[in-house]
């Protein structure tokens, strides 16, 4: 029994011996890269791949924890998201009822007026609304609108009754300028009498106020000039109209040009007889000249 035990443990003393031994020789041949090696297994560097195994494991899991609480969050997020935007439409709702700024912009509805002679608007921070055709009562009528009007060249109907039941009738305006008293540009037409006229309706959201000043070609101070031109109306023999500021520059409507006489755009002159006119301020006969202004 004795000699048994005294045998288990020469060899194992021999066989701890040969792993010690093979653990503690040095391994020369790997530039020092491997301290130490175990039956031909170094056994630093895989002490050290299973160290940052286990480091990259670790941050592994980091990462996946916080995409789970990231992913568990998205409802809630959502729902943020859909409170605030209904906030953000509350204050725009509550800027545009105040006049307040929105988008760096005045927001009480802006001005709208009509561009007589031309089909696009100054771009002044303007929009074209549309551009059409000037017309109003004929010449020689004494009834109807005396006001001119610039008519859409895509007109929607409603009800309708063929022929003419003695209503009011609306006619196409031609300028009556004779090349003999014309004080217009000819950038966009060299000839205007007996032409028609076209007319572009504009709007400016950014200034609210509006104002035609006759006998001016520059606004006041602060205010931006949308368009300057002459004043005009209607022939002093004939039906009074009202006053239009026509561009400086007008344009006219190809195909016109038939002279049908319908209603009609005259210059306006200044005359220091039978009136409080400031002459000499106010040239006798002189064309009167017109700007429009928003602020």
């Amino acid at each position: 029994m004795l000699a048994t035990y005294t045998h288990v443990t020469f060899l194992i003393a021999v066989v701890f011996g040969d792993a010690i031994g093979q653990l503690t020789r040095r391994d020369m041949s790997t530039d020092g890269l491997c301290t130490y090696t175990f039956r031909d297994v170094c056994v630093s560097q895989r002490m050290r791949d299973v160290t940052e195994l286990r480091a990259v494991v670790n941050s592994l899991q980091a990462q996946l924890t916080l995409v789970n609480k990231v992913v568990a969050a998205i409802p809630d997020l959502r729902e943020a998201m859909k409170q605030l935007e209904g906030q953000i439409d509350d204050v725009k709702d509550k800027a545009q009822q105040e006049g307040g700024p929105d988008t760096g912009k005045t927001t009480c509805g802006g001005a709208v007026y009509i561009r007589w002679g031309r089909k696009t608007c100054s771009g002044n921070d303007t929009k074209l609304l549309y551009w059409g055709v000037a017309a109003g009562s004929h010449y020689t009528h004494s009834g109807g609108g005396s006001n001119y009007l610039c008519m859409p060249r895509d007109p929607e109907w409603g009800k309708t009754t063929p022929g003419f039941q003695s209503g009011g009738h609306l006619y196409g305006a031609e300028y009556e300028i004779p090349s003999s008293n014309d004080p217009f540009s000819k950038a966009n037409a060299q000839s205007l009498q007996d032409n028609d006229v076209p007319c572009a309706v504009c709007h400016v959201a950014s200034r609210p106020t509006k104002l035609m000043i006759p006998a001016k070609r520059t606004c006041p101070d602060g205010w931006t000039t949308e368009y300057s031109g002459y004043l005009m109306a209607a022939h002093y023999t004939h039906k009074r109209t009202t006053y239009v500021c026509m561009d400086n520059a007008p344009e006219v409507i190809q195909g016109g040009g038939m002279n049908k006489d319908g209603a009609l755009f005259y210059n306006i002159e200044a005359t220091c007889q039978g009136g409080p006119l400031p002459c000499p301020n106010y040239g006798e006969g002189w064309e009167i000249t017109c700007v429009v202004c928003t602020l």
